[in-house]
């Protein structure tokens, strides 16, 4: 055929005759690989007569064949295939038909090995897995074979008790934690601008004379409406707005920290830039959202007994 010397071409140049489906999806590749045009291999069976009657080819593909083997085009390879007729021999029919069986004797010798090989690897792995598995299973430590304590959230008010204290995360955690930075209360939320804290800290949630008050046990120090630490419990002073005495009640998805004056309620809240805010957010319609809404961890055992007396020895009437 008129194109026959171009497929010859292409197999000297790749250094490999086109005999099996392989050899096709090899050279499939290639192409895609040096030109980034695509010839699938069933094109190159058609185009070389494997299997199948010779068809018409576009030019186009022609093309796409000479610039593999560094040419303009398929015009180009012509022009100078005319020029010098012998450079490419076409292989002789006797020749062809006996490098094909040798071609498949190799291919078929290379698949059994590649087959064999690839099994004791597979075996190999599997037993060096084994290995490590059971190397890691009778050298861990005793105390990671037993089982971790699982994490205790409050439920209910009735729960919370003086001798408890909490790690108190926002819903879900989606604004972090509430911690203690320096003399103020703040929160882990990597988006807080104001008192934005490493880690969450431990609170207690003391409860007195009908109302809460949520202490430092970091700092042994209760935290007041606006944020500060304290040692002077207060209960409402209707206005002064540095009150530390706040009401809890139970929301879907979690908790609210409220605190009354005669005239508002304002909410403990983890703003989404300035961090930890007490303002009246939720409190007009009822809506809470995440920065609001808490769960209150069981952190462990708490003495209450500082805390107590703090409470017992202010007054609930004087400011800060």
């Amino acid at each position: 055929m008129e194109y026959d010397k171009l497929c010859r071409a292409v197999e000297q140049h790749l250094h490999r005759e086109m005999h099996t489906p392989a050899d096709f999806d090899y050279l499939s590749e290639q192409i895609m690989s040096k030109t980034g045009s695509s010839l699938s291999s069933t094109t190159l069976m058609r185009l070389w007569g494997y299997r199948r009657p010779s068809v018409t080819v576009r030019i186009a593909t022609l093309d796409i064949l000479a610039r593999f083997i560094d040419y303009k085009d398929y015009t180009h390879f012509r022009s100078e295939e005319q020029e010098d007729p012998g450079i490419i021999p076409p292989p002789s029919p006797a020749g062809k038909e006996q490098s094909h069986l040798q071609t498949q004797d190799i291919g078929h010798s290379v698949f059994v090995r590649g087959r064999a090989f690839r099994w004791l690897m597979l075996v190999l792995s599997v037993l060096l897995v084994a290995v490590v598995l059971s190397v890691i299973y009778f050298h861990r430590p005793q105390e990671e074979s037993q089982e971790q304590p699982q994490t205790q959230y409050i439920t209910s008010l009735s729960e919370l008790s003086n001798n408890r204290q909490y790690l108190i995360h926002t819903r879900e955690q989606r604004r972090g934690s509430l911690g203690i930075c320096g003399r103020h209360l703040g929160t882990t939320f990597e988006s807080a601008a104001l008192f934005r804290c490493d880690k969450a800290s431990p609170f207690a949630i003391i409860q007195h004379d009908g109302c809460f008050y949520l202490f430092s046990v970091e700092k042994g120090r209760f935290v007041n409406v606006l944020n500060y630490l304290t040692d002077k419990p207060l209960l409402r002073d209707f206005g002064e707005r540095n009150w530390c005495a706040f009401d809890i009640h139970p929301e879907t998805y979690g908790f609210v920290f409220d605190f009354k004056s005669t005239t508002n309620v304002y909410t403990l809240n983890v703003a989404a830039f300035d961090g930890i805010i007490i303002d009246d957010w939720g409190t007009a319609n009822g809506f809470y959202d995440d920065g609001n809404l808490f769960s209150l961890e069981d952190a462990g055992p708490f003495d209450p007994t500082e805390a107590l007396s703090y409470l017992t020895h202010n007054s609930c009437s004087t400011s800060e």
